[in-house]
């Protein structure tokens, strides 16, 4: 038994010994991007006539990326980030005698800094961490009785995100992550299309932190390594 174990623990260190580093003066050029849909659908007979309902909702995300390592597999760099949230629609068969309309996509987008830190376990394969943070601004809108309104808001946001990267080819790099570990802060302006102008000294702010993981949360990156 002990001889297995010594056995594996050579082939570990033999393993990261042969794992490469990504050196300082390298340059990183790339982005990640992600897509997730939920479709929910009903449907029943009442008399002769059929009905059904069909629920859907989706989000894309996209976000570029150009960074310096500073020393070997440690880089900085800038982030921006755009996404948009298609709120769960209902359509009916057949359609009611009022349909609403669907509302447009909540969107976001984003402009920030990064921190990255490689540790490579072999010469194709690893693991990162990327911190980042910066400015951030939304646009949403809601029904209100049958008046839709619009919100806006910006502030500043942290994230902290694990992710794994393979190396198919030199140079390129191949990224996945399942979510983060954020803090938001933002500042809300009056929604539009109120029935009443914007109280005297109006002031909405909320802040959230907290860890959001799952598949929805999937992020595929593709990074290119100029010098590596």
């Amino acid at each position: 038994m002990k001889k297995v174990l010594l056995f594996a623990l050579l082939a570990a260190s033999a393993q990261a010994s042969h794992a490469q580093s990504i050196a300082a003066g390298t340059v990183s050029l790339g982005g990640s991007v992600g897509y997730s849909r939920n479709t929910g659908k009903y449907s029943y007979t009442q008399g002769s006539t059929s009905y059904t309902q069909e629920t859907t909702s989706s989000q894309f995300t996209f976000t570029p990326s150009v960074g310096y390592f500073v020393k070997d597999n440690l880089a900085i760099g800038l982030n921006a980030g755009y996404s948009a949230y298609r709120k769960s629609y209902t359509s009916y068969t057949p359609a009611p005698t009022v349909v609403r309309a669907e509302l447009d996509p909540t969107t976001t987008l984003r402009l920030g800094a990064y921190v990255q830190y490689y540790k490579m376990l072999t010469e194709q394969f690893g693991v990162l961490g990327t911190l980042s943070g910066g400015y951030q601004s939304s646009r949403d809108s809601q029904y209100n009785g049958n008046v839709i309104q619009e919100f806006k808001n910006s502030g500043y946001y942290a994230e902290l995100t694990p992710g794994i990267i393979f190396f198919p080819i030199p140079k390129l790099g191949i990224s996945a992550s399942i979510g983060s570990l954020a803090y938001n802060h933002l500042s809300y302006d009056y929604p539009t299309a109120s029935n009443n102008p914007a109280p005297a000294g109006y002031e909405s702010t909320a802040s959230t932190f907290g860890a959001r993981f799952g598949l929805d949360q999937l992020l595929f990156g593709g990074t290119y390594y100029f010098g590596h």
